[in-house]
């Protein structure tokens, strides 16, 4: 766990005040060593001259009297040493001379012998051969009357230097820890006026981080006795959280309405990082592909199984341009899609830009189109034949064949038949665009009985049943009504029964029914005719589909009465289905709400 500023700070300083404290110590006590023992070096080299000075020169050659003369001076505690202008020891206060070897090439000793007195080498400091310790040593010349006749040496003991300097030594170690103490004193105090603030400034920026409802802002949490540097960046700070929080809100409220925009699409939205994998779909997107499961965090191919979107999404993403194409999905049955992908810029560190994809429900544009390409070569062709027909008939009539009265009302019956073809064509043309075009607003809805309805429709088909021996048979409960435009109920119901009647053999029976099912109204019409092949059932209610093409066009078929049944059920919210078997016979249904 990281530490406190505060303890950092003060442990920072405290280690800063420490290490200046050794350091003045180390310097200081180098420092007054330094300068004790040159001051003991100089006063050493005084003394010598002052007893050089004032020793008989005549003692030197008295061994026993300048014996006694250095035991005397070393009362004072310096070791003393005299010296014939030879080298020779005459006399030494704590050695015995005559084991002490020529001193003419001591330091000191040269330089007094030089006429100095004492020079530099007064302040000497080295190990004596003679005690084995280590000594500071200073020398002065011996004058006589025939000039320098010896040399006399003090020299002092360094562990008495050393006791001398001890307690100046613990006086400034002190010293130096009463600093150290003061200055760790002072780095506490402002470690602690800095760090309190601070700690005050990030409890609030936590709280304005955490998203919950702040407290007192990060200025108010302050006192007043805090640098103005930290107060200026509380203000600054509780700027930017008003800020950012403003921008939250704004930013939220902007997320949710593209949430709202994107769930409430038709069109499927996929949004794919730059290594193509899902990172948003729309409830569209999961339905098309992953009804009850999730796509976030799986590759676009692994989750739509499409390799015609994996390359669009990767010609988009490689190029950074956008892409269109139009393809086929199996979900289970197949769709048509217009797959739109745009790239999505800033979603990768490398530079790679990530990609949008919009699909477009495209199948029932494409189904209408077909039928439209459909629409119009059907009716061309259906109406080519009779428009030739008539023209060709009409023309051999002005050729001649008006002159042949038993030709001429041949062909001019064959010029009727063929009018009243393209004149009900014309007109299930119209009734089939009326009800495309305007639907359940066409509709003139009332409550109406069935009854009625029902015998009314097979009043309009009779004589052609009769004519071919064929039994209308009409079945409805007493009372039974609905809400529905009687109208176009009756003319569903004359399709139905016509073809009923066409395609069933002589002395057959044809039976219309009514019955209520619930909130639903049925109505059947029943046949015993040649029936429906199963591989046709799925298309008659196409426009201009027949199951046989010669014999519906020898019976006077447009091929849009059942188009116009199922639009008819379509405009009372319903719906039109058939059951058949070939050679037995089929069932019409019109279900609508009652």
């Amino acid at each position: 766990m990281a530490a406190s500023l505060f303890k950092r700070s003060l442990l920072l300083l405290s280690a800063a005040v420490l290490a200046a404290a050794l350091v003045f110590a180390a310097v200081g006590l180098g420092v007054l060593g330094e300068a004790y023992s040159k001051a003991n070096a100089s006063s050493l080299s005084r003394s010598a001259s002052a007893l050089a000075a004032a020793f008989p020169p005549a003692l030197l050659a008295d061994s026993g009297e300048a014996a006694d003369f250095a035991k005397r001076t070393a009362a004072s505690g310096y070791r003393v040493t005299l010296i014939v202008a030879d080298g020779r020891v005459v006399a030494d206060s704590e050695a015995d001379p005559r084991s002490m070897e020529n001193h003419a090439s001591r330091p000191e000793v040269a330089a007094a012998l030089a006429g100095g007195s004492s020079g530099g080498s007064a302040g000497s400091r080295r190990m004596s051969a003679t005690l084995g310790e280590e000594l500071l040593y200073a020398a002065a010349p011996i004058r006589g009357g025939s000039g320098i006749v010896g040399v006399l040496r003090l020299a002092l003991h360094e562990p008495s230097l050393e006791r001398s300097l001890a307690p100046s030594r613990w006086n400034l170690a002190l010293a130096s820890l009463a600093f150290a103490a003061a200055a760790i004193a002072a780095a506490a105090a402002f470690s602690r006026m800095t760090a309190r603030p601070l700690a005050s400034l990030a409890r609030a920026a936590r709280q304005y981080g955490s998203g919950d409802a702040p407290g007192p802002g990060a200025g108010r949490a302050l006192r007043p006795e805090d640098p103005e540097e930290i107060r200026l960046l509380a203000s600054t700070l509780d700027s930017m959280a008003a800020e950012i929080g403003s921008r939250m809100v704004a930013a939220q409220a902007q997320g949710k309405e593209l949430e709202a925009i994107l769930d409430a699409m038709a069109e499927a939205v996929l949004a794919l990082d730059s290594d193509l994998r899902i990172t948003l779909a729309n409830p569209a997107a999961i339905s098309l592909f992953s009804p009850g499961e999730g796509m976030t965090g799986r590759s676009l191919l692994e989750a739509t199984r499409s390799s015609d979107l994996q390359a669009v999404a990767a010609g988009c993403r490689e190029s950074g341009e956008d892409r269109r194409m139009e393809l086929s999905l199996y979900a289970p049955a197949e769709l048509s899609y217009q797959a739109f992908a745009t790239p999505l810029r800033g979603s990768s560190d490398e530079g790679k830009a990530g990609v949008v994809l919009v699909l477009n429900d495209i199948t029932e544009l494409r189904r209408l189109e077909r039928v439209r390409r459909d629409f119009v070569a059907n009716v061309s062709h259906e109406l080519r034949t009779p428009v030739q027909l008539v023209k060709g008939f009409a023309e051999t009539l002005e050729e001649g064949a008006l002159d042949d009265p038993e030709q001429a009302r041949r062909f001019v019956g064959i010029i009727g038949k063929n009018a009243a073809r393209m004149e009900s064509l014309i007109s299930d043309l119209l009734s089939l665009a009326a009800l495309e075009r305007e639907g359940r607003e066409r509709i003139a809805a009332e409550r109406a009985d069935l009854r009625t309805v029902l015998d009314a429709a097979r009043e309009a088909i009779l004589p052609k049943a009769e004519a071919r021996g064929i039994e209308l048979l009409v079945e409805c409960e007493s009372g039974l009504s609905a809400e529905l435009d009687p109208g176009l109920i009756e003319q569903a119901l004359v399709n139905l029964i016509d073809n009923a009647v066409k395609y069933s053999p002589p002395a057959t029976a044809v039976r219309v029914s009514a019955r209520a099912e619930g909130p639903s109204l049925v109505i059947e019409v029943r046949d015993q005719g040649i029936g429906i092949p199963a591989r046709d059932l799925p298309r008659v209610f196409e426009r201009f589909y027949r199951v046989d093409k010669a014999r519906s066009r020898e019976l006077g078929g447009t091929g849009l009465g059942l188009a116009i049944v199922r639009h008819i059920a379509i405009a009372h919210g319903g719906e039109v289905s058939v059951e058949s078997w070939e050679g037995e016979g089929s069932t019409f249904k019109i279900r609508i709400p009652r």
